[in-house]
């Protein structure tokens, strides 16, 4: 006890600190006194008011005392410590109080996975060369790219006005979306006007073609880095592109008179997300509104009305432990209180990267941007208009088997961690999620004994499972899930497409109904009316030169899954050696709702085959893209047009009027291309 007074009275005599003058002895003694009801002189005794004065005297040094031993033992880290946040379902989040507890937490992991990373003494300011691309502004504003007067291929056209796509919006595709009311971000947009390209090799550009048929024109472009805000505070905006650092467009968004642009951006080292607001009402003076910026290399977002979802990944080094957000290109470090860990995590590893997510108006600007970072890694995100699930893939050392780590945040008040669980397995991809009734139901394949397996989970809405089947087609992998109601359609493959029915009405004992074999396998599922399912997928073929089944072509299946116990193939279609983005890429589908049908990117190569007769190999050189035209017709996939080009491939498609465009590339020059709609 001698020890902590001496302690105490050393702290209070050398800390340098002086109470304030209203909290002086004297100070507080003369107050008091002043509002002290003042006795008759008879009643006055001078005991009582020595001892008064004791007892102020008393009073003024334990608060003095108190204000120094705070500091004190603030400084020595007694007060600075995290808080528990107390989830659904059990499990904890730790949420920090300050910035130092945040830099400690990272630096601890990373002491027990590997001893601590180099990348943790590189300086913030390191940076990749001492030169820097050149930037221009002009008058506040982007001037839109001119070109003379050229082919209808799109590589070259007369300079288009602000009306040139038309007076008013054609009819027009929009981006193919998982949950209706959550827009999803695209690397092709169109208004019906124009039609909005990220360019693959130029990755600093958005291209801007008219819609206009043949005659349509690359009318103008927009460089990321030369641009100056319309806003004043942002008037003295400067970009630096360092040598390997420089910006990279991935996604955009459109919305009514405002082009959205996600990009991945370096500064000293440090990756980031740039968010930039354009305004393209005009678009021969096409303007930038603002900007938002947060730590971390872009992963997904989501747009609800105008409220913009961004998640990034970020590695913190040394000296940029803390992760920042805010609008402009200066972004405020995210506040001690909004980052968080899991104070209870499973079996993986506790990640030493931040998982940032940030909510941002993209019409209001007044309205401040709100972010919450947890220690955390990203694959993909499953968004509705009330939460969002974020997912990522965990090693777990003990059993050498993957899981899944799925973190729910609740959007409908701001951003709020709501819950969080892991599950065994891996996701193929966010089609693979899906909330119902506020259970969200979640596909996975997981890997044991040597082989995989498939399983289903139910989770309540503390994301405990509270169903689920498990270990279903074991040997083989799911490639594509699709959710309607209270049935869930997986398809799994290793060497024939499984397409299985399970019945989710009893969220506590889902139930495979039934299912149905196909060859190849689909790795989309789209929903047809109340009874059908379109598969999108490969095409395989048993070649002689090996054992196993060999990826040949796209493939369309048609299912019938009226009867649930007894689904069945109804058509298909297989294009040998042809490919498409659709394949992989979900967003790459174009579904016109007038019409009924779809579009997609259609390319045959042929580089030649192995003939089994001769035992040679047979060498061709045939490539050329194009696109499919098709609807469902009763039991029949039915197709419309199919046209090829000359050019080698075909990147993606929309339909704009009476038009299909395709984009492609020529000689790295982004280029267009348009059919007629039949």
């Amino acid at each position: 006890m001698k020890k902590d007074i001496d302690y105490i009275r050393d702290k209070v005599e050398n800390s340098g600190v002086h109470a304030p003058e209203d909290m002086d002895e004297k100070y507080v003694a003369d107050s008091i006194g002043n509002v002290y009801p003042k006795l008759d002189a008879a009643r006055q005794e001078k005991p009582k008011r020595k001892g008064w004065k004791i007892a102020l005297s008393a009073t003024a040094a334990v608060l003095v005392l108190t204000l120094v031993l705070g500091i004190a033992l603030n400084s020595a880290g007694v007060f600075n410590r995290s808080r528990s946040v107390q989830l659904p379902g059990g499990l904890a989040l730790k949420q920090y109080s300050s910035y130092d507890q945040v830099k400690e937490e990272v630096s601890r992991i990373r002491r027990e996975k590997n001893g601590g990373s180099f990348l943790d003494y590189l300086p913030g300011k390191y940076r990749s060369g001492d030169d820097y691309a050149e930037y221009y502004v002009e008058d506040g504003e982007l001037a839109a790219e001119e070109y003379s007067s050229g082919s209808s291929n799109g590589s070259s056209g007369s300079s288009a006005t602000g009306s040139s796509g038309g007076s008013s919006p054609q009819s027009h595709s929009e981006t193919y979306e998982q949950v209706e009311g959550v827009n999803e971000a695209d690397i092709i947009k169109t208004d019906g006007r124009y039609i909005y390209c990220v360019d693959s090799f130029d990755t600093q550009k958005i291209v801007i073609f008219s819609a206009r048929g043949k005659d349509s024109a690359r009318v103008a472009a927009i460089d990321i880095t030369k641009q100056k805000a319309a806003t004043e505070d942002e008037a003295d905006f400067n970009y630096e592109s360092y040598y390997g650092y420089g910006p990279v467009i991935k996604e955009l968004y459109l919305k009514d008179d405002r082009l959205i642009v996600l990009c991945n951006d370096w500064e000293d080292s440090c990756e980031r997300t740039m968010v930039q607001v354009y305004d393209i009402s005009d678009i021969d003076r096409i303007t930038m509104l603002d900007s938002m910026t947060q730590s971390g290399g872009y992963d997904s977002s989501r747009m609800i009305g105008d409220m913009l979802y961004t998640v990034s990944s970020y590695y913190p080094y040394q000296d940029r432990m803390i992760p920042c957000c805010g609008r402009g290109e200066e972004p405020e470090a995210v506040p001690a209180n909004c980052i968080y860990s899991l104070a209870e995590h499973g079996a993986g590893e506790l990640s030493d990267e931040f998982l940032v997510l940030s909510a941002y108006h993209t019409l209001d600007f007044s309205v401040q941007t709100e972010s919450k970072s947890i220690l955390g890694a990203v694959d993909d995100i499953y968004c509705n208009e009330s939460h969002m699930y974020i997912y990522s893939t965990v090693w777990n050392d003990n059993n050498y088997r993957s899981n899944t780590q799925i973190l729910k945040a609740d959007l409908t008040d701001g951003i709020e961690f709501t819950a969080y669980t892991e599950v065994n397995g891996t996701i193929d991809d966010q089609y693979a999620l899906d909330e119902s009734d506020g259970k969200l139901r979640v596909a996975t394949t997981s890997y044991d004994d040597w082989s995989d397996s498939n399983n289903l989970f139910v989770l309540d809405e503390s994301l405990n499972v509270i169903g689920s089947v498990t270990d279903f087609a074991r040997y083989e992998s799911i490639k594509a899930v699709r959710y309607r109601g209270d049935t869930a359609y997986v398809i799994t493959y290793e060497e024939t497409d499984p397409l299985f029915v399970i019945d989710l009405s009893d969220p506590t004992a889902p139930e495979i109904l039934g299912e149905v074999k196909i060859s190849g396998f689909s790795t989309m599922l789209v929903p047809i009316g109340g009874d059908r399912l379109l598969g999108i997928g490969y095409h395989t073929e048993n070649e002689s030169y090996t054992t196993l089944e060999v990826q040949e072509g796209l493939k369309l299946a048609l299912f019938d899954v009226s009867d649930k116990a007894n689904p069945q193939v109804l058509d298909s279609a297989s294009f040998v050696n042809c490919n498409s983005v659709v394949q992989y890429n979900p967003k790459a589908l174009v579904y016109n709702p007038d019409r009924d049908d779809y579009i997609i990117p259609l390319n045959y190569s042929d580089w030649g085959h192995y003939d089994a007769k001769t035992g040679e190999y047979v060498y061709v050189d045939e490539y050329h893209g194009g696109v499919l035209n098709f609807r469902v017709n009763g039991d029949k996939l039915e197709q419309i047009s199919r046209y090829s080009t000359d050019y080698e491939e075909v990147d993606r498609c929309v339909y704009v009027g009476d038009d299909i465009y395709m984009t492609y590339y020529d000689n790295d020059t982004l280029s267009i291309d348009s059919v007629p709609y039949k």
